[in-house]
């Protein structure tokens, strides 16, 4: 494939504790590059796809933030954004960031980093990729990026021109865009207001990301266990109230797998063993 989804950055005020827990339920491992540098963050992956926890700094959102990419050629990347989707952009990144070279916005402002495959800005866990040409397998692993936007046809269409990523299958009736560099779904999902009946309004951007497993049951027995031994890396349960039930209707109703639950930071994980 051209591009291939490599990284999901999240922002929290408690990120070595959300990277434990990552660690520990979907046995994510950290790079020997980047231990002991949690006062920058810390990264951990699954072979594929690495996760930046990021700290709560000043004037930032916490949460799910942002997916980053690597491509055969920044160059082409530019060379399609200018002749097709003049409203998206690129910008370099500064020097000293380990992952990205570039970042950018799609046309409807959704931000990625972007580094070119075999390059010197790739480093730390998603170094540790690159050198095994995405050859680790583990039983857990992520497999699905969401985000709503408000012109959902446009970008769809706009990652699938720029970055050559395939559409998948939809099930009938599913109004969302589901995309896939091979392993990793990329889905797009339409931002309207009055989707949020009920409930707090969500803005677009970042919804929710998806983990394979290989079995529910060991899944759920382990989200107990982990609960159980630490209460600091329980998984926060859905629905409870009113607004909470709406709330966890909206996710459910957008998620592919069979299981869906919240970290302890509240970001919503869709799991399946399909």
């Amino acid at each position: 494939m051209f591009a291939q989804i490599n990284h999901i950055a999240m922002i929290s005020q408690q990120n070595t504790l959300l990277q434990r827990y990552y660690q520990s339920l979907f046995g994510l491992q950290a790079s020997e590059n980047t231990r002991g540098k949690f006062v920058f963050g810390g990264a951990a992956g699954d072979g594929t796809v690495g996760f930046n926890f990021l700290p709560h700094r000043d004037g930032y959102v916490g949460g799910l933030d942002h997916f980053g990419m690597v491509v055969d050629s920044i160059e082409a990347v530019e060379d399609r954004m200018k002749s097709a989707h003049p409203n998206a952009s690129i910008v370099k990144r500064p020097s000293e960031r380990p992952f990205a070279a570039y970042s950018g916005n799609d046309p409807d402002g959704n931000v990625f980093d972007l580094a070119q495959k075999n390059s010197n800005n790739l480093d730390g866990v998603h170094r540790d990729h690159a050198d095994q040409d995405y050859s680790r397998q583990q039983s857990r692993y992520a497999n699905r990026y969401a985000m709503r936007t408000p012109n959902p046809d446009e970008v769809a269409q706009f990652y699938a021109d720029v970055f050559e990523l395939q559409p998948a299958n939809r099930k009938e009736g599913d109004e969302n865009h589901h995309l896939t560099d091979g392993r990793m779904t990329l889905t797009i999902m339409p931002w309207r207001i009055e989707k949020f009946l009920g409930m707090s309004i969500k803005r677009p951007g970042p919804d929710h990301i998806g983990f394979k497993v290989e079995d529910l049951d060991a899944f759920k027995a382990d989200v107990q266990e982990l609960a159980e031994w630490n209460t600091f890396f329980a998984s926060r349960p859905l629905g409870g109230s009113k607004e909470a039930e709406v709330r966890k209707k909206l996710f459910t109703d957008n998620a592919l797998g069979g299981y869906q639950i919240a970290d302890p930071d509240g970001n919503w994980i869709d799991i399946t063993d399909e």
